[in-house]
């Protein structure tokens, strides 16, 4: 793909992220692959780069199946709290987002410990 070209495609990332949205070579550094995600129901649309270390696969895609895939996936930019970038209200609304999620992890209920594994193919000193 030349530096000025771009097509549309479905990228996996190391770390079990995947993107997709239009991909162009970016050299202007050092080679990058940039991904323009298009805006979706859940987010709006954003760019990132990647190096070629980053990225465990590319598949070629028609616009639609993209812009299907960025819905499906709702990858979103990166949300950093400053005071010029986000409003007073987007930070409270975050917050309580984030208060409401903490209060659903701790009413989950305990891990248990004391779980045996019937299938280990060793059998229980203490079973009949």
């Amino acid at each position: 793909m030349d530096e000025q070209q771009s097509s549309w495609a479905i990228v996996e990332l190391f770390g079990h992220k995947t993107l997709a949205g239009r991909v162009t070579k970016d050299t202007s550094l050092f080679p990058l692959l940039r991904i323009d995600v298009p805006a979706t129901e859940a987010a709006p649309e954003f760019t990132a780069e990647y190096g070629p270390g980053a990225i465990y696969g590319i598949t070629y895609v028609s616009e639609e199946v993209a812009r299907l895939t960025a819905a499906a996936v709702k990858a979103q930019p990166v949300a950093v709290y400053s005071p010029e970038l986000v409003t007073r209200e987007q930070f409270e609304r975050m917050q309580d987002q984030y208060r409401k999620r903490l209060e659903e992890m701790r009413s989950l209920p305990p891990a248990r410990t004391d779980v045996h594994d019937a299938d280990d193919g060793e059998e229980d000193e203490n079973e009949f």
